[in-house]
């Protein structure tokens, strides 16, 4: 049973408040009363800048990384092969609703890429990518986030299917992982995709929308 100590392992990572933490020592302020109030690298950026929002990147795609690592050295040799995937999603939902910030967290973009970092890189890479290329040409992260979600899910799909793309090959838990976190962080995103649909959604580089 020893291997199973992964699993809240990966919680209490993914529930390191970065975001909190880092904006309470930057500047002394709870970082959900400000900007759009979430608890998120988005929003540490817009209120406090790229300094402070760097060591929250770090920590955040830590959580996940670790989370998945930690419970692949626990589980040598491999006993539990559904362990390491599952505390990837813990370490997902542990930064979504963390214990140590009332429940309440980020949208949990940078720990999923984290977490496939560990699992599957090519395709962490391909979607970080992919979350650059639509960034660049929208100058919104929701809209890139949700374009990555979204071709993490197609890519693992394709990848465990056929032979059609091998470097995506995969096993059926990561194939399950990859679409539970792409409903997962695109749902976390819903009031960005009402703010789009309506034209209020704050971009960078853009005039603030009211």
């Amino acid at each position: 049973m020893f291997p199973l100590l992964a699993l809240p392992i990966a919680y209490i990572l993914g529930s390191i408040p970065s975001a909190v933490w880092v904006a309470k020592i930057y500047k002394d302020m709870d970082i959900r009363e400000y900007g759009s109030k979430n608890a998120g690298l988005t929003n540490v950026f817009r209120v406090l800048g790229w300094k402070p929002a760097i060591p929250v990147i770090l920590i955040d795609l830590s959580k996940g990384y670790f989370a998945v690592f930690i419970a692949q050295m626990l589980d040598y040799p491999q006993t539990y092969e559904w362990l390491p995937v599952t505390a990837g999603l813990l370490a997902v939902f542990g930064h979504s609703f963390t214990c140590m910030a009332g429940f309440k967290g980020g949208k949990g973009v940078l720990t999923s890429l984290g977490v496939f970092l560990a699992l599957q890189p090519f395709l962490a890479i391909t979607c970080f990518a992919l979350w650059g290329i639509l960034f660049a040409a929208s100058m919104y992260v929701s809209v890139a986030s949700i374009g990555a979600c979204a071709m993490l899910a197609v890519l693992a799909t394709l990848g465990f299917a056929s032979d059609i793309l091998p470097i995506y090959k995969s096993d059926i838990y990561v194939l399950i992982l990859s679409w539970l976190v792409s409903v997962f962080v695109i749902v976390k995103h819903r009031a960005n995709m009402v703010r789009l649909w309506n034209g209020t959604e704050n971009g960078f580089g853009k005039k603030r929308k009211k």
